[in-house]
């Protein structure tokens, strides 16, 4: 019992000591606050929500740091061994995988904690009112082939019953309907033998609705004592509706579909533009020298204000920072 003491006391200075040093870093470097992120990808997205709700601030992220055992690693769990150390002056930023609809404790700005409230930041890119934006910037022509609203609506419509399900056993026991198993029904697969585009992707929809009413009715059959109702109460006060179950799905998956449905909408998008002679052959070879650029496109996609997550974001950068005025 001394040992393992020893090793928690160890383990304790360690944390405490290292968010010491990125605190005075920060104010070495003259900034607001140091903020450890989970690796480097989640920078953009949270130095953008940052500088956008503090303008005048400027801050320091760190993607990684040295564990108890001296070895430098990144992840969610890296960053919430700080949890006990965390100030104003050091932060953390996570993504919230289910921990919002799960109601984890501390996880919260009051502990010095800002969380995505989608599942990751990657849900906040597919918001689907700046879709057409992004596919406009990308082809410099208005998207008039697609309407990623009704899409993403009737996507997240077709998922809700069973995010329903899946949240009633991340509850009741995971196992017997894992996260793994429900986030193979957000990807895309066949995407070669049809075109997306078509009547709104409605031939990729109808295979999801198979798809997910063929696992609705197994688990309708095989769990006939579960009350869904009683979930659907509980994450609809978090604000979890049918409509936009989309943001809390997982994030890397739905962002790849939005990605490939992009770029199916923007060669639909040049398409049409031949046919009228208002785009030329350059213009589409363009297109596909600048393929790249639609990720990047996608990765600017944040409409501060429009949805709940983003306003619940900027709500607790005012608990955590306090008024929007400059230190330095």
């Amino acid at each position: 019992m001394l040992g393992v003491r020893a090793e928690d006391c160890n383990r304790d200075r360690h944390f405490a000591n290292a968010a010491r040093r990125f605190a005075l870093d920060a104010k070495m470097f003259r900034c607001r606050a140091a903020v450890h992120v989970e690796n480097k990808n989640d920078i953009a997205f949270w130095e953008a929500i940052l500088k956008h709700f503090r303008p005048e601030d400027r801050f320091h992220f760190i993607a990684g740091s040295r564990n108890e055992y001296g070895r430098e690693t990144c992840g969610v769990t890296q960053c919430l061994k700080y949890a006990d150390y965390l100030s104003s002056d050091f932060f953390i930023c996570i993504d919230s995988d289910y921990r919002y609809l799960l109601q984890e404790r501390k996880i919260s700005s009051q502990y010095f904690i800002l969380q995505t409230y989608t599942y990751s930041f990657e849900n906040h890119h597919c918001f689907a009112d700046g879709l057409d934006d992004v596919c406009s910037r990308v082809t410099h022509l208005k998207n008039t082939v697609f309407d990623f609203r009704r899409f993403l609506t009737e996507f997240s419509r077709i998922l809700y019953d069973l995010f329903i399900w899946h949240l009633y056993f991340q509850n009741a026991d995971p196992v017997l309907f894992s996260q793994f198993e429900f986030d193979s029904y957000i990807g895309i697969s066949n995407s070669k033998t049809y075109s997306l585009v078509k009547d709104n992707g409605a031939r990729f929809l109808e295979e999801l609705q198979q798809k997910v009413e063929r696992k609705i009715n197994y688990l309708g059959r095989k769990y006939p004592k579960a009350d869904l109702d009683i979930v659907r109460n509980k994450y609809r006060k978090l604000g979890i509706d049918a409509d936009q179950v989309y943001f809390y799905v997982r994030g890397h998956n739905l962002y790849n579909l939005v990605l490939v449905v992009c770029k199916e909408v923007c060669k639909a998008m040049l398409r049409m533009g031949r046919k009228g002679k208002t785009v030329t052959e350059e213009m589409v070879s363009e297109l596909y020298r600048r393929r790249n650029s639609l990720d990047y496109e996608l990765r600017k996609n944040i409409k501060y204000g429009a949805y709940l997550p983003i306003r619940k974001i900027e709500e607790d950068i005012q608990v955590l920072l306090g008024e929007n005025k400059a230190e330095f």
